[in-house]
Parts: C-alpha cells; structure tokens; sequence
C-alpha cells in the first residue's frame, strides 16, 4: 500500500528499507516448490510473478481477484474496464494516521467516496482499509472511530459493504516513524481494540499486516474468530502461518482502467480471495430463492430472496449480494454476505448466458438450509459466523483430539487422565479422542480453540466448524 510523499534522502532510505519487511519481499529460505502447494496464476499484467503458489489449504477455494487503492490512484479509475479485466473487489482507503508526527493525526483521504462510487456502480465488491499508526489501545480505538464517524458522515453502513474494515497495520518512515519501537503487547492491544470498535458499529472488522508484522507484532490468537486477516507478500508463494483469507500478492499489477494520480496507467496492489466452496449448514438463512442461469444484463445485479424459517430477509438490510466473474457470458457467482445475527456467506454458482438464449424463462431454484440432508444435496454455500463464550455449552461435531494447550504443537491428552464423565465422551483408545454430539463447557477461549475439562479442543479452522 502506498502512502504519504517523503521529503528527505534520508527519509526515503529508510523507507525503502521499510518496505522491504513491509511487503515481506525478502522472501525466508524454503523449497523451490512443495508438493502440497497448487497453481494458480494472477490474471493481471505485470505483477511480478508469473506463477503464485498456494497453499493445500486452499485447494477448491474459489480465488477472487482484487485491488487495494487509496489517493495514490486517480479518483477517476474507470472500474467498468477493471471489472472486464478481472477486478472483482476493490478494498480503498478511507481514513489514515501520519506517521511523521509525535501525536496521533488522523486524515481523510480526499478520493475515497468517489473511488468507492465509481466501483459500486460497475458491479465492483467493496471494502475499505484504515492506514494505521496506532501505539497502543486508546489510539486504536480512536483510529476505528474517526473511520466509523467518516463512513457514517458519507452514509456507508454496514449494509453498504461486501468485505470488512480494515486496519492496515504497518511500519512507515523508518526509524523517524511514530511506531518505531513498538512492542507486540502494544500493537496487538491497538489490533484488537481496533477491531473491537469496528465491530461494535456493526462492521466485520479485519486486519492487513505483511508476513513480518504478523509474526512479530501481532498475537493474533487474541483477536475474535470473526476477524478477517489480510497478509502482504511480494513473492510468489505467501509464507504466513496466519489464517489469512486473502493475501496481497504484487504492488506493480497493471491493469486496465486503474490510474495513477496523474491519470495515467499505474502500479497498483493485486490480491487473492480465497472463498470456501464446501457446503455447510447455516442455522440462521433455512431457504435461498433465485435464477442461478441469467442474461448477461441481470447477472450484473443477480437478485435473490433469503428466508429465516417463514420471514423474508432484506437486501441491504440484512443482507449484500455482489457478484463474482458475473460480466461475460460463460460461469459466475454470486457471494450472499449476511449482516449482523445473519452472519456468514453464502457462494451461489451462476450460469450467464446472452440475451437472446431466453433466460427469463429460467425456473427459479429454492435451496433448503433446514436439514443437513437438504444442505448436502445443494449446490448454494453457507458459511455461519461463530463464536464462542465463556460458560456455554457446545455440541461437538466431529471426532475431536484433546490437547494439554492451544494448538496442535500441544501434546494430546491421555484419556487415562479424564475424569470419569468426560470419558464417556471420549472413543476407547490411549488418547482422549471427543466423539461427534458430546456436550462439552467452556472455560476459556483462545483464538479457534477453547478449553474445556481436562483439556482443549480446536472448534474451527477455516470454514470448517467442529463445535457448534
């Protein structure tokens, strides 16, 4: 992500140092190529890159391609050109802190609303990102409220957007930054207020951080499961270890209809989606009514009814629709975003067909939620937002390793040292294995874990849910 002009020689060494960590360009010491890893290359010119290799978890994701802009692009992007050259989603900046100064001075960046307009009309899916120079838990918090104060001044709710707000938390200005010095308990406080905040004023919160500032900054087993975490490397294989839903792969793609500040062709930040296609089971929406084979004209805005049990769901009340590779005649999506208790996602494969094939004519299709069977059998994807507190009770959904810690790097536990209810619940064996519908406590949450008695247990990873 680009940001504010340097006005020194010195300053700009610095910087450029910087960004060598902050794009997480200086790639670590890994093989040439891993087996578990797959192909998928960007559909953008010039990123650097060729090839990008992903990782195994992410195999049948289905990977959407996107940009981040902030003033440093023309406000007169043509998006209509970006959306026919692959741009799906655009995350711009909305607000951001200096990093030159002793005091927290937060900004509004001047091209925003009308970069934000522009995509909104041409079928671009949108987010928006925070530049942050937050230090501790109070500067968080105010950074997430001056956003929240602008987004709501320009009439932007929540209902307004495809993907969350985020806080692009990241080193500028080298040993001059106003961050220089930062410790990890510090940064990751102003991460989760940050997030926290945002969450409170109904958005779905994220964080944007490069693959250094995660590993060594943030402690992201503190942040909700419900944050969504965006990772910067330029490189053609992202080296996190976070739970990452999309990665910002290249700072020099050109593509089409994207323009610089001076209205010509820029470099401009390239980033993958991944969204999960595997079916799930949501308890909240029971029924999705729409086409799934359109014109290339309603495909641009393809419309669906959503259902909790008999009450008809709102669109951009309850609920956004965008659309995904839904432009040309050939295979789209539509991506169903839930809002608030509605949570979730839902991933609806659209056939799009010309205007002379007689889509209207198209039966419209009902998907059931209120069975797993029904679930199973459908091709429509719903992913339930979860979280989990203190005191509740779970139902655990699959056969379950319990672990001494948080993490897979704990050792198991031995069902020898169960107390005699709990191994009840567990399958014979040495090892304290849960067994599908148990009922278990929980004492205390830590990131997707959570413990509960004689051990942990991982509730989720992914988009896969194992305690419900």
């Amino acid at each position: 992500m680009r940001k504010q002009a340097k006005r020194s020689i010195s300053k700009i060494l610095a910087l450029l140092l910087t960004l060598c960590l902050t794009a997480g360009v200086l790639p670590a010491l890994e093989p040439a190529y891993a087996a578990s890893e797959f192909k998928y290359a960007s559909p953008f010119k010039k990123t650097g890159n060729s090839t990008y290799y992903h990782k195994a978890k992410y195999a049948g994701n289905l990977i959407v391609n996107g940009v981040d802009i902030s003033d440093w692009q023309s406000k007169n992007c043509r998006f209509d050109d970006a959306k026919k050259d692959g741009v799906d989603f655009a995350i711009m900046r909305v607000t951001y802190s200096s990093y030159s100064k002793k005091n927290l001075t937060m900004h509004n960046d001047d091209k925003f609303y009308t970069q934000y307009k522009n995509a909104k009309a041409n079928g671009v899916m949108t987010g928006v990102y925070v530049f942050s120079q937050a230090k501790n838990k109070s500067e968080g918090i105010k950074e997430a409220t001056f956003a929240i104060n602008r987004l709501k001044a320009l009439g932007i709710g929540p209902k307004d957007l495809n993907l969350p707000v985020y806080m692009d938390y990241e080193f500028a200005g080298g040993v001059l930054g106003r961050m220089h010095g930062i410790k990890r308990t510090a940064a990751t406080n102003a991460a989760v207020a940050f997030c926290n905040t945002i969450k409170a004023a109904g958005y779905q919160p994220g964080i944007y951080a490069n693959t250094t500032f995660f590993g060594s900054y943030i402690t992201t087993k503190q942040l909700a499961s419900d944050v969504d975490l965006w990772c910067a490397q330029y490189y053609n294989r992202n080296q996190s270890a976070v739970n990452y839903s999309k990665w910002q792969y290249s700072s020099s793609a050109r593509i089409d209809g994207m323009l610089s500040y001076t209205g010509l062709q820029g470099k401009i930040d390239a980033n993958f989606w991944y969204l999960n296609k595997k079916e799930a089971k949501s308890s909240v929406v029971t029924k999705i009514c729409g086409k799934t084979t359109l014109s290339v004209n309603d495909a641009k805005a393809p419309k669906f009814k959503l259902y909790n049990d008999k009450n008809l769901l709102k669109e951009g009340t309850d609920y956004t629709v965008g659309g995904i590779r839904n432009n040309a005649v050939g295979n789209g999506y539509a991506y169903i975003r839930g809002i608030g208790k509605y949570g979730g996602y839902a991933l609806i494969p659209l056939k799009i067909v010309k205007e002379t094939e007689g889509s209207d004519d198209t039966a419209i299709t009902c998907a059931n939620y209120l069975t797993k069977a029904s679930a199973e059998k459908s091709q429509y994807i719903v992913v339930p937002e979860i979280s989990y507190t203190v005191g509740s009770t779970y139902v655990v959904q699959d056969y379950l390793n319990m672990r001494k810690g948080a993490g897979t790097k704990y050792k198991r536990v031995r069902r020898s040292k169960l107390s005699k209810s709990m191994k009840k619940k567990c399958k014979s064996g040495r090892y304290a294995v849960l067994k599908p519908g148990a009922k278990v406590k929980c004492k205390k949450v830590s990131g997707n874990w959570i413990k509960i008695s004689g051990g942990w247990i991982c509730c989720r990873m992914g988009d896969e849910i194992y305690v419900k």
